[in-house]
């Protein structure tokens, strides 16, 4: 799958789970322990933004402002992204400096496994983008290395998932989710 069109689907489907979001919804906590889904939102938002190299604006209050922030965060983190030399060159990270090839799959990644989240605290179907997950779980096998699981990094240990699971799931596990 083209990486670019990869993290613009991600950044879709992180789009319609949000949609799904109820008012009430805002503080319920996610798979992410120390994030409610308004600050797991903020979180993909604030990235987006970080390859985009702009500052995010004030954080929303209500899911119509969510969903303004996170669209206006993808648009700009993919058009710098697919701009002309936006794979080859490098971009400060809070890991360091990264080239654009890996931060354009790291992103879809993100953005994708954050909706799994959302839907799995919003009592969504996580049945996401089968598609997507497929090529989301592959790169990851292929990419997440034993020192970045753990305590302080940005993946727990892989957990256990049926392979009979949407591969949604399968990909959430192998990042470290416990999906049952």
């Amino acid at each position: 799958m083209d990486p670019l069109a990869a993290h613009e689907r991600a950044q879709q489907v992180f789009a319609d789970v949000l949609a799904g979001v109820g008012p009430g919804q805002l503080e319920a906590p996610t798979p992410c322990s120390e994030w409610s889904v308004r600050d797991l939102v903020g979180h993909v938002v604030s990235g987006n933004y970080r390859v985009a190299q702009k500052e995010p604006p004030a954080p929303a209050h209500d899911v119509a402002g969510l969903l303004e922030a996170h669209a206006a965060s993808a648009r700009a983190a993919q058009a710098v992204l697919a701009a002309p030399g936006g794979l080859e060159r490098t971009y400060q990270l809070r890991i360091g400096e990264v080239p654009g090839a890996v931060v354009v799959v790291m992103r879809a990644r993100d953005a994708l496994v954050h909706a799994w989240d959302l839907a799995k605290a919003t009592g969504q179907s996580t049945d996401i983008d089968p598609e997507l997950a497929d090529w989301a779980l592959g790169t990851s096998r292929q990419t997440l290395t034993e020192d970045m699981r753990g305590p302080g990094r940005p993946f727990g240990a892989e957990q256990p998932c049926e392979a009979g699971r949407p591969v949604a799931d399968r990909l959430a596990a192998f990042l470290g989710r416990a999906v049952d």
